[in-house]
């Protein structure tokens, strides 16, 4: 029974799985280091409607950054990508 309660407990203390924020257009992204790489230039939906990736103009060029590595936080919208994996893309 203490098995029980101890899992219900758990689940209702886990956020919900990689469910991505609601982004809007010119909304402004920022790094996992919190450095500002810009504003969205375009939201990409999936056939569902739901978000699929946000494109952003970083250092003069188009990048999409996907969905599943957004969230929101202080700042507003933050991807867990690093400055170093942005220059990657």
């Amino acid at each position: 029974m203490k098995m029980i309660i101890t899992l219900a407990a758990l689940a209702m203390a886990t956020p919900a799985l990689a469910q991505a924020p609601a982004v809007d257009r010119n909304a402004a992204i920022f790094s996992a280091e919190g450095t500002k790489i810009g504003k969205v230039d375009k939201v990409v939906t999936a056939d569902d409607g739901a978000l699929a990736a946000v494109r952003v103009i970083y250092r003069g060029k188009f990048i999409t950054i996907p969905a599943a590595t957004l969230s929101t936080g202080e700042k507003g919208v933050t991807t867990s990508l690093s400055n170093a994996d942005l220059k990657k893309f």
